[in-house]
C-alpha cells in the first residue's frame, strides 16, 4: 500500500475537521468563506482545534498501536476513556462537540459492555467522520467488511450506515490504486447539496465536491463552504481526497496549524508502521527526502 496516500487519508481526515470546525451548524453562505484555519466561535477555541471527528479517528489508531493488532473491545473502550476523561481531544479533558447518538452508544457500552449499538434510525455520519483508521486496519485482516462494519456498529448499528461505509470503502479502494473513483454524487450543483449530518448526504456532499474540483485544497476548501455540518464534511472530503492525491498534496500551513501537530503525526507515523505500510526509500523520490515525512509543499 501506497504510504503518501494512506498517511493523506488520516491527515486529510485532521484537516478537513479543524478548517471546517468554526462554520459548523452555519446555513449555506451565512458565514465568512473559510480559506484557512481560524477560530472557532462555536466552542471559542483557537485556530487548528479538531473535534470529534478526528479524537474517535485517533481513539482507533491508538487502540492498534497499543495492541498490535485489532481488538473492538479496546476501540470501545477507548472511545469511553475519550468521552468520559477528553483522551486525545483537542481540550484538554474535555470530549467536545459529541453526537447526540455517539453519546448514547458509548454511554451503552460502558453500561451494559454492548458492543452494538444505535438501531436502523442511527444514521447519522458519526461513523464514517473517523472511517480511514478502520479501513486501513480491516485491510489487515481476513474479512475486511465484516471489521469495517462491526466498528460502525460500535455507535451507529443501521445497515444504511454500513451501506454507507461499504460505499465509502470502494472509494478508497479505487483511490489507493490510482484510479479516480466512479463513484458519482446525485448533487448536481451547489444549492442542491445537502449539507445535513445524515451519513448518506454527508458523503455524497464530499463527493460532490471531490469531483467538481481538480486539486485537495480547492476541493476541501468547497466542501468545509457547504456550511451545515461542515467539519465532518471536511473530514470525510478529506479522507477521499487524501486517499487519491496523498498527504504531499495536503498544504503544509495546513498541516502545522493544527494544534500539537507534531504530536498528532507521530501517532499517524506509529500506527502506519503498526500496520506495516512501508515508508518510502528516500532514494525512489530522487529528491534525497523521505516523502512521507512532513515536509510536504505548501
Amino acid at each position: 500500500m501506497d504510504r503518501n496516500k494512506a498517511k493523506g487519508m488520516l491527515w486529510g481526515l485532521v484537516v478537513g475537521d479543524a478548517l471546517g470546525s468554526p462554520i459548523q451548524f452555519s446555513e449555506k453562505d451565512a458565514h465568512p468563506w473559510i480559506t484557512e484555519m481560524v477560530a472557532c466561535p462555536i466552542f471559542r477555541l483557537p485556530p487548528g482545534y479538531w473535534t470529534d471527528d478526528s479524537s474517535m479517528a485517533m481513539c482507533i489508531m491508538d487502540s492498534y498501536v497499543r495492541k498490535g493488532t485489532y481488538d473492538l473491545k479496546d476501540i470501545a473502550q477507548t472511545f469511553a476513556f475519550w468521552l468520559l476523561n477528553g483522551y486525545l481531544s483537542s481540550v484538554e479533558d474535555q470530549a467536545f462537540d459529541v453526537g447526540g447518538r455517539t453519546d448514547q452508544s458509548i454511554r451503552a457500552f460502558v453500561k451494559t459492555g454492548s458492543l452494538v449499538n444505535g438501531q436502523e434510525s442511527s444514521q447519522g455520519n458519526g461513523s464514517i467522520m473517523r472511517f480511514a483508521p478502520s479501513f486501513l486496519l480491516a485491510q489487515k485482516t481476513s474479512e475486511p467488511r465484516r471489521v469495517i462494519h462491526e466498528i460502525s456498529d460500535l455507535t451507529h448499528s443501521s445497515k444504511r450506515v454500513r451501506e454507507v461505509a461499504d460505499r465509502m470503502a470502494r472509494i478508497l479502494t479505487e483511490h489507493l490504486r490510482g484510479e479516480r473513483t466512479t463513484e458519482q454524487s446525485p448533487y448536481t450543483d451547489r444549492e442542491s447539496v445537502n449539507n445535513s449530518g445524515w451519513a448518506v448526504s454527508t458523503l455524497d456532499a464530499a463527493l460532490w465536491a471531490f469531483n467538481t474540483t481538480p486539486t485537495l485544497e480547492e476541493g476541501l476548501i468547497v466542501a468545509v463552504n457547504l456550511g451545515g455540518d461542515s467539519d465532518t464534511i471536511g473530514a470525510v472530503f478529506g479522507q477521499i481526497a487524501g486517499a487519491y492525491y496523498g498527504f504531499n498534496a495536503i498544504p503544509k500551513r495546513w498541516v502545522e496549524a493544527v494544534k500539537t501537530w507534531e504530536k498528532v503525526d507521530r501517532l499517524i507515523e506509529r500506527f502506519l508502521d503498526t500496520l506495516g505500510i512501508l515508508r518510502e526509500s528516500p532514494a525512489k523520490n530522487g529528491k534525497g527526502k523521505d516523502t512521507t515525512s512532513s515536509g510536504q509543499s505548501a
